[in-house]
């Protein structure tokens, strides 16, 4: 009984019957309380971690987005635009010349060399250059040419004089003054295009612009087709002169062609030109 206070144990000793039953009933009842309590704390198991635990949620999904995203789908692509120039009468009376080669330079031009390329990579684009220009290039003329010798130099005039006619459409991001085309980018276009023209006229297929000379007529609107018509002059040697002017096409059957500007320039055959990537070669 060392488990019981000493001044219970001097009770059982002197107290009387009665008393050392009462004791006793006691001393059952803590003996009792302590086994109970004894089984109770080792049968009982550890609570559960909180909530919040790092363990919780090791493997617990994401709960899915409230919004799917717009092209979850795979096999869904965003709407291409509709090309303006497609459904042009213009397109359809060219396509019927024989005399001309349709092509589109900038879709046939090497992948890589797109987004380096200004005109078909920075230019290119919704609301700017909407779709990639529909050029007619004057086939390569395969009879030989004249040579008219009037002094010490000798200039070669080509039978057949190259020439190309473009279709392009201008957005509504490509204006300089609100409302109105950059002059920049008309100027762009015209070396573009005379480059490609000039290229019938070099026997590497390659020129380089050494001056280009743009005067412009009328405002050039956005948001309309133009025709870019263009024309070799000249041939000397490496060096080739070429002239164009370029008309906004009537929107709606109302209006009328107006011609926005004319440009005329000079392209030199480089030395080093059979080196080059052949960007506009035809």
């Amino acid at each position: 009984m060392s488990f019981l206070p000493r001044t219970l144990s001097r009770l059982l000793r002197t107290q009387s019957p009665a008393t050392r039953a009462t004791i006793n009933l006691t001393r059952t009842t803590i003996r009792t309380a302590q086994t109970e309590a004894t089984s109770s704390t080792l049968n009982t198991r550890p609570p559960p971690p909180p909530h919040h635990h790092s363990f919780q949620h090791t493997h617990t999904k994401p709960s899915p987005p409230a919004h799917k995203p717009q092209f979850q789908n795979k096999t869904q692509k965003p709407a291409v635009p509709e090309d303006p120039i497609a459904t042009h009468p213009l397109l359809h009376s060219l396509r019927a010349d024989q005399t001309l080669k349709e092509t589109r330079p900038h879709l046939s031009m090497p992948q890589h060399l797109r987004p380096a390329h200004f005109v078909a990579g920075t230019l290119a684009g919704e609301k700017k250059l909407t779709s990639a220009p529909y050029m007619f290039i004057s086939r390569r003329d395969t009879s030989p040419s004249t040579s008219e010798s009037t002094d010490a130099n000798t200039t070669a005039t080509p039978q057949h004089k190259p020439h190309a006619t473009t279709l392009f459409h201008t957005g509504t991001h490509m204006c300089g003054h609100p409302g109105f085309v950059h002059g920049g980018f008309l100027s762009v276009m015209f070396d573009e295009v005379f480059a490609h023209t000039v290229s019938q006229a070099f026997r590497s297929g390659t020129g380089m612009t050494a001056n280009l000379n743009v005067n412009f007529r009328k405002p050039a609107l956005p948001d309309r087709i133009y025709v870019l018509r263009a024309e070799v002059v000249k041939v000397e040697g490496r060096k080739a002169w070429v002239e164009g002017t370029m008309t906004m096409l009537a929107d709606g059957a109302k209006g009328e062609d107006v011609m926005v500007a004319e440009a005329r320039a000079l392209f030199v055959e480089p030395k080093f030109a059979e080196k080059m990537v052949p960007v506009y070669r035809n």
